[in-house]
């Protein structure tokens, strides 16, 4: 059994797409790379936690990161959620540098670097409130069977400075550096000994997340107000990104490095999907791809093997059974 599961994030694929097949001179391309920059930043200061938890290697537990499941009218996300046989452990992770002063008071992080400040949502009550929903998670899925919950947010920055505004004694407890998990997991083994949930109970857990996952699927194009007709069509060089380049005698040939490709359109077809839509017909494939022929795109759909409908004239494409999976 795979103890690790790592969900893919789409708002970060999205952006990467847009990208891909956006003008570098184009108006919102700045706030796009800053949007991107952002949550990869986030998503760094998520997987840094691979390396504090390889001690857990022969435990009994599974770590999932991403996890996003609904609590009814509302969904709730979790960075980093540690099942072991004895605990459970929920982290929130902020990969924020510079000077981070929690004010419990006000239910606010204030984040001072480079003569600036910005104010975040109080991370604590994020935590605190993902701690309630997962407990309430496992009731109704007749999985709670009194095992002790843990929530800590985690500074996954080295170098960021942590200050208590407050004079409660709640931060010390809550927030801990990514090097302290370590030390904090080693101290729940040695005050719960007892394991709760069987191997059986393990798995039955990871089916359900993996199948109640649901990924965040945000209309980025439109937050960012960008027309679908402004970007890029056609594949993409894996070589050296120019962008499109021609089908040539069953191959992608790039006219600038004359690298060559098999399946360089499967990238372009991931960025139709993200961008522009679920499913393709024949016709739309062919634009799209920058094609000479109704029959080579008829021929590339049919060798791709997807779930479609309709009749072969007008048949429609369905593009998400090329990635049934969001983790690895």
């Amino acid at each position: 059994m795979n103890k690790k599961i790592q969900f893919t994030s789409l708002k970060i694929e999205k952006l990467e797409a847009i990208l891909r097949r956006l003008n570098q001179n184009h108006p919102l391309r700045a706030k796009a790379e800053s949007w991107f920059d952002t949550s990869k930043a986030g998503e760094r200061g998520e997987r840094s936690l691979d390396f504090h938890m390889d001690f857990l290697v022969n435990e009994k537990h599974l770590l999932f990161e991403g996890t996003r499941l609904s609590s009814g009218k509302y969904y709730f996300q979790i960075d980093a959620l540690v099942v072991h046989s004895n605990f459970i452990l929920i982290l929130e992770v902020k990969n924020l540098a510079g000077t981070l002063i929690f004010d419990t008071d006000h239910n606010q992080l204030i984040q001072q670097f480079e003569d600036r400040e910005v104010i975040h949502r109080d991370p604590i009550q994020q935590v605190n409130l993902q701690h309630y929903k997962f407990k309430q998670w496992l009731e109704e899925n007749r999985l709670l069977k009194d095992i002790p919950i843990y929530s800590y947010v985690v500074i996954a920055n080295d170098k960021a400075k942590i200050i208590r505004k407050n004079n409660n004694g709640f931060l010390a407890k809550d927030v801990i550096r990514a090097t302290k998990i370590r030390e904090t997991v080693n101290n729940l083994f040695t005050r719960h000994k007892n394991e709760i949930l069987s191997s059986k109970d393990l798995q039955k857990i990871r089916k359900l997340l993996i199948k109640q996952h649901t990924p965040s699927n945000p209309d980025l194009l439109n937050k960012l107000q960008i027309k679908k007709e402004e970007l890029y069509t056609g594949v993409q060089c894996p070589r050296c990104l120019k962008l499109p380049i021609k089908r040539k005698h069953g191959k992608w040939v790039c006219p600038d490095c004359y690298s060559t490709s098999k399946d360089a359109y499967l990238t372009a077809l991931r960025d139709y999907f993200l961008l522009i839509n679920p499913s393709i017909t024949t016709m739309e494939l062919k634009d799209y791809l920058h094609l000479k022929s109704r029959t080579t795109s008829q021929r590339l759909l049919s060798s791709l093997n997807l779930n479609h409908e309709g009749t072969t004239k007008n048949r429609i494409y369905h593009l998400n059974s090329l990635w049934p999976k969001n983790y690895k």
